[in-house]
């Protein structure tokens, strides 16, 4: 035997359903004041290059206006598995390999555990990898681009 679901009463004002076809309200949006932003002529766009390598300011003459371009060095969102990314070392696109390693979070608890007086659990952290570091390393080159710190 099966139950018919008891749906909650529909919270707004009853609705119409006779002639729904020809129900059909329009809205009309005026616009909003709001800032408008300035446009300077003489001033030329400029990207902001994603590359690792410094770049010197660039100084002009006084008249002109000076123009500094700044370099962004974004870290890859990798956590605590393999990910994608561009090599710095050797510009290869590659799957990084993970490797554990002892962090500030293995040592927290293992002190912790040692202040409550829990001498055999002490070293527990030391096995568990969810409380180490993870080293993101080229598969092609072997040099660490990227360290994942738990704390």
């Amino acid at each position: 035997m099966e139950k018919e679901p008891n749906l909650p009463p529909y919270p707004g004002p009853p609705m119409n359903q006779t002639n729904m076809s020809n129900q059909v309200q329009t809205v009309a949006y005026q616009p909003q004041p709001g800032p408008v932003p300035a446009v300077y002529p003489h001033q030329p766009k400029q990207s902001i290059p994603m590359t690792s390598a410094a770049v010197a300011p660039a100084v002009h003459s006084a008249s002109a206006p000076v123009v500094v371009t700044q370099v962004m060095v974004v870290s890859p969102g990798l956590a605590d598995v393999p990910g994608q990314m561009k090599c710095p070392h050797c510009q290869q696109q590659i799957v990084t390999e993970t490797r554990y390693v002892n962090g500030l979070l293995t040592w927290a608890i293992c002190g912790g555990l040692g202040l409550l007086m829990i001498w055999p659990c002490c070293l527990l952290p030391f096995f568990v990898d969810s409380c180490k570091d993870v080293e993101h390393c080229c598969p092609n080159c072997k040099r660490v681009v990227f360290l994942y710190k738990r704390m």
